[in-house]
């Protein structure tokens, strides 16, 4: 969400002074994580804070209209850049594919549309991030000290000098962005190399990908998203519906899919803003949840959704006729 220059100021100064914090319990930090207390100290006396990234936090690009924040990611260079990932490592996107039920493109995607493929993984040093976040701004402290508590684990069992790891100023690593208790819990050896590399090794980023939509929910061979027209029907009651919403409901309601949806599940409607002033309509499923496992922002869910069509697109049309021919910026549904 966007705020004006002296709002941000006004919240950072909040979120860093002494009163706003109430310190984390290193003790339950410690055992939560299995580590002990003084490897916790002695990693927050190497950490320096970083009042920008708590700037940043104030301001995510899930903040902007769906219309802008498609510009971003969906674009020629990223398709034709994900296509070639396909073709280069279609081996290893196969078996995801096979192993856990997760499409090729859709793992493509997610690399593509988190660091270009491992181009942009951070500048900032993780731990610094979530000692920033985990100890000095209030409305996340929770989670990211936990978070802080894991990547010191993480540490030691990958025996990384915590000072050299970076990544973004949320803490997330690798390819995929992994925060530190997913690389915990879901970051796998998929090249049985015997080490799980996240950050320069494809193989393990892309089987570690697939294992954590696995894990989250995926159901192989069903849908993602379904544009709608909600023609008569009354958009509000359907968006509060969250995702207790079902198909019959929707088309009770007199909206209509041109996919017929099948009864025994769960959807969502979602609005998303066009340039033009209008807003598009689409129901996401099951899977599409899942993306959002991933990230939140039902805008990052449908950004990986679209690339993934056009990589789908673009590796098919390479793979029969040789050539690839992409329009990231026509018509959206």
């Amino acid at each position: 969400m966007k705020r004006f220059a002296s709002i941000v100021t006004l919240t950072l100064a909040l979120s860093i002074a002494p009163q706003a914090q109430s310190a984390p319990n290193l003790k339950d930090l410690a055992n939560y994580a299995g580590v002990s207390e003084q490897a916790l100290q002695n990693a927050i006396n190497e950490a320096v804070l970083q009042p920008k990234i708590i700037e940043t936090m104030t301001r995510p690009s899930e903040g902007k209209p769906w219309w802008q924040y498609r510009k971003i990611f969906i674009t020629t260079s990223r398709i034709k850049k994900a296509v070639a990932f396909y073709m280069r490592y279609e081996n290893a996107l196969k078996k995801a594919e096979r192993d856990f039920g997760v499409p090729a493109e859709i793992i493509c995607a997610i690399l593509g549309v988190e660091t270009y493929f491992g181009k942009n993984m951070g500048s900032f040093r993780v731990l610094d991030a979530l000692y920033t976040l985990g100890f000095n701004y209030p409305p996340r402290q929770s989670y990211f000290s936990k978070e802080f508590a894991n990547f010191v684990a993480l540490c030691q069992r990958e025996r990384w000098e915590r000072k050299s790891v970076l990544g973004s100023y949320a803490g997330a690593m690798g390819m995929g962005q992994f925060m530190p208790s997913s690389y915990l819990d879901y970051a796998i050896d998929y090249d049985q190399d015997g080490h799980v590399n996240l950050f320069n090794n494809p193989y393990d980023a892309i089987g570690s990908v697939a294992n954590y939509f696995k894990a989250h929910g995926w159901i192989a061979g069903r849908g993602i998203y379904y544009p709608v027209h909600v023609n008569n029907a009354n958009v509000k009651e359907l968006l509060d519906k969250n995702w207790d919403l079902t198909p019959q409901e929707l088309y009770a309601s007199g909206a209509t899919t041109k996919v017929n949806l099948s009864y025994d599940q769960k959807i969502r409607l979602f609005a998303f803003a066009l340039e033009d002033g209008t807003t598009s309509y689409a129901v996401g499923l099951n899977n599409f949840k899942t993306i959002m496992r991933y990230n939140t922002s039902p805008l990052y869910a449908r950004a990986v959704y679209e690339l993934s069509e056009f990589i789908a697109m673009g590796y098919n049309k390479l793979k029969n006729a040789g050539g690839i021919t992409v329009h990231p910026q026509g018509r959206q549904p």
